[in-house]
């Protein structure tokens, strides 16, 4: 594929993305449809044989928009379509949202960077690449806690390939996101009293996670930080984007 011809596609994709958005914003109940399981998978039932690419769709705003969880994604999909198609479709949609991250990192530049991440955060990763390369943003993207959305974006001003961090972001991922699916996939076995156990330990674990957020973050990266610092190697210094597909 041609720089121009990725480009076009970007395009078209983020335009697709805010015409969805907007139809959807249209609606009272959008927040309560990405937000509650039950919801959301009623709402992609109700869509039939593009029941899938709601799915899709569904992953590329979990990594373009924070609030969204992708977790959720995996599990109604896992719930829908079982979790081998499941991890099929969000692996798709991860993708594609990882490529229009980088996109419009490297079209928006450094200012958008800032206007969604702080500066020690984009400088933090930036050392991680540049003492550990690829093997930085495996990591960001295997360990929990970490923001990996984000850090779509900041991938975009780094040395690495496109399909590189394309790639890192479904395999580090992966993990996680096989486990969101068997878990949807699983919930179909479950009777009321299992499910309502399930629900109130995950709502636990959700709270926890929202009072303890930031200090998970900086205990992850803190072994990160530590990681890098073992064999610092040699700074390649900051190079243009490779801008190839």
């Amino acid at each position: 594929m041609t720089a121009r011809c990725a480009r076009l596609l970007a395009v078209i994709l983020v335009v697709l993305l805010v015409v969805a958005a907007g139809l959807l914003l249209l609606r009272g109940d959008l927040w309560h449809t990405l937000t509650n399981q039950e919801a959301l998978a009623q709402s992609v039932r109700a869509l039939g044989a593009w029941g899938p690419v709601a799915i899709v769709l569904g992953e590329i705003l979990q990594v373009l928009l924070a609030p969204v969880p992708g977790q959720m994604v995996g599990i109604v999909a896992g719930y829908l379509y079982g979790a081998l198609w499941a991890s099929v479709l969000c692996s798709v949609g991860l993708a594609i949202g990882t490529l229009i991250a980088i996109w419009l990192a490297r079209r928006l530049g450094r200012p958008l960077l800032l206007k969604i991440a702080s500066e020690e955060l984009v400088k933090r990763v930036d050392n991680y690449v540049e003492r550990r390369g690829a093997l930085a943003f495996f990591l960001i993207f295997l360990l929990p806690f970490l923001p990996d959305d984000v850090c779509c974006f900041i991938a975009g001003l780094t040395p690495l390939r496109i399909g590189e961090v394309v790639i890192l972001a479904i395999v580090g991922r992966a993990p996680g996101l096989i486990v969101s699916t068997l878990i949807g996939a699983q919930a179909k076995k479950l009777t009321w009293p299992q499910i309502a156990v399930v629900g109130a330990a995950g709502a636990a674990l959700a709270i926890l996670f929202i009072r303890y957020q930031d200090r998970l973050e900086q205990a992850i990266f803190g072994l990160l930080d530590r990681f890098s610092a073992n064999q610092p190697g040699k700074a390649p210094g900051r190079q243009e984007p490779d801008t190839s597909h």
